[in-house]
C-alpha cells in the first residue's frame, strides 16, 4: 500500500480487505528506521461484504517532516489485531537529492586527458 500525505490534505482515505466493519479502529504506523509507533484513529467511511474504506487524518506538520519511507503498519479493532502489513509513506516536499553542483570556477570542459597503457610482459 501506498499513502501520499501532502502537507496540504492530511486526511487520507485507504481500503482494506475487512468485511462489514464496525467498532473502534485504530491504525498505528511503526517507522522502521527509530521503531516509534503512530497511533491514528482510523473512520470507517465504506464497508460492505468485501473491503472497508477507512479515512485517517495525520498530524498537523507530518507532510513537512520528511518522513518518506517504508512503515510496518496494523490495524486494530477493540484493541484486537485486524490486518499488518508494509506501506510506502510519501510526503509533500519529498526532499532533495542532497547534491549540488560544484563549479571549480576554471574551464574544465576541454581538458583532454591521454592514458598511455603499457603491459607488463
Amino acid at each position: 500500500m501506498t499513502i501520499l500525505v501532502p502537507e496540504s490534505q492530511l486526511t487520507q482515505n485507504f481500503s482494506l480487505n475487512i468485511a462489514n466493519a464496525t467498532g473502534v479502529w485504530l491504525f498505528t504506523l511503526i517507522s522502521q528506521y527509530s521503531h516509534q509507533p503512530l497511533a491514528l484513529t482510523a473512520t470507517v467511511d465504506f464497508t460492505n461484504a468485501r473491503y472497508t474504506t477507512f479515512s485517517v487524518t495525520f498530524p498537523v506538520g507530518f507532510g513537512d517532516e520528511h518522513k518518506n519511507g517504508i512503515y510496518n503498519w496494523n490495524i486494530t479493532n477493540n484493541a484486537t489485531l485486524v490486518e499488518a502489513g508494509l506501506v510506502k509513506i510519501i510526503t509533500d516536499p519529498g526532499g532533495g537529492l542532497g547534491t549540488e553542483s560544484f563549479d571549480s570556477g576554471v574551464d574544465t570542459e576541454n581538458r583532454v586527458a591521454d592514458v598511455f597503457y603499457r603491459p607488463n610482459y
